[in-house]
């Protein structure tokens, strides 16, 4: 079970930019951006992680170089928002790992959903192999990323 959020001071919040930046940093490295002792960041670590703050510490993989070329974001809108229907589509979405993003929304769509594919054959597969075969999904609207203008995981963390 997570504490309660975490306090951040300062050396937390510097601690946490260099790891969404480069989480391969060294622990010397991330002492001295953070201003602490080499033996206190593994300690702050695992603190900020308890909380619930640090999730993960994850490479990042570019698509295109492991050969996923197609990228697109699928506007959902649910033929009712009942339990049942509700649940299916969750655990359609949780069961896709092609899908890397999913939102719920306010306004017309109900969820927003990003699909990561080899290529448009495959985003194609997917999407009638999985996302039409939901019962619970009344319309889809499908967008192909052409260019992405920001693709950033770092949060802003003041």
């Amino acid at each position: 079970m997570k504490d309660p959020p975490a306090h951040l001071d300062d050396a937390d919040r510097e601690l946490l930019r260099a790891l969404q930046r480069d989480a391969s940093t060294s622990q010397a490295e991330l002492a001295e951006e953070a201003g602490v002792s080499p033996s206190l960041v593994s300690r702050r670590i695992a603190r900020l992680k308890q909380a619930g703050v640090l999730r993960a510490i994850v490479g990042l993989v570019d698509a295109k170089s492991a050969g996923l070329t197609c990228a697109a974001v699928i506007r959902v809108r649910l033929r009712d928002h009942s339990a049942e229907n509700v649940r299916a589509f969750r655990d359609v979405v949780q069961r896709m790992e092609e899908a890397t993003l999913c939102v719920m929304l306010t306004g017309e769509a109900d969820y927003l959903v990003k699909i990561v594919a080899r290529d448009l054959p495959h985003f194609q597969e997917i999407v009638q192999g999985k996302l039409l075969r939901c019962k619970a999904i009344a319309h889809m609207e499908s967008s192909i990323v052409l260019e992405y203008l920001k693709d950033t995981t770092e949060l802003p963390l003041g």
